[in-house]
């Protein structure tokens, strides 16, 4: 069956995103889910990627970062991990993810951003990356 146009606009969206190294730290799939439902896929990728990330108007930068403070204050953190992965994929430093999570700490408060920077750290270590003070 022939995915739709948003899908397959959702795909070079995700594509952009993806780290290709030859041992990736993390990739975006949906492949465990898809034995719940097949369509589970399409929605995410159409909606999400096609029809909200590909938008113009914010850089890939500025989106990820939104999209990292948003899971902080939500405190979802398997979400988050892939979001700072992708985040160091595309060009955003450890030292910037590390600011826009401090600066959550009077929104979203202690626990949330200690969470987060944890989060962050072991995702950094993951990778070999280190904060640039």
């Amino acid at each position: 069956m022939e995915k739709s146009k948003r899908f397959q606009k959702g795909m070079e969206v995700i594509r952009k995103y993806e780290d290709k190294s030859e041992n990736p730290a993390y990739s975006i799939t949906f492949e465990s889910l898809m034995d719940l439902d097949p369509e589970l896929e399409d929605y995410i990728i159409e909606f999400a990627f096609g029809d909200i990330y590909s938008r113009e108007g914010l850089s890939h930068e500025k989106k990820t970062l939104i999209t990292i403070s948003s899971l902080v204050t939500q405190g979802l953190e398997p979400q988050l991990r892939l979001h700072i992965n992708t985040g160091l994929t595309i060009g955003i430093t450890p030292k910037e993810i590390v600011d826009a999570i401090i600066h959550l700490l009077p929104y979203a408060g202690f626990p949330r951003v200690l969470n987060a920077l944890n989060v962050a750290k072991a995702v950094f270590n993951e990778r070999e990356v280190k904060v640039k003070k």
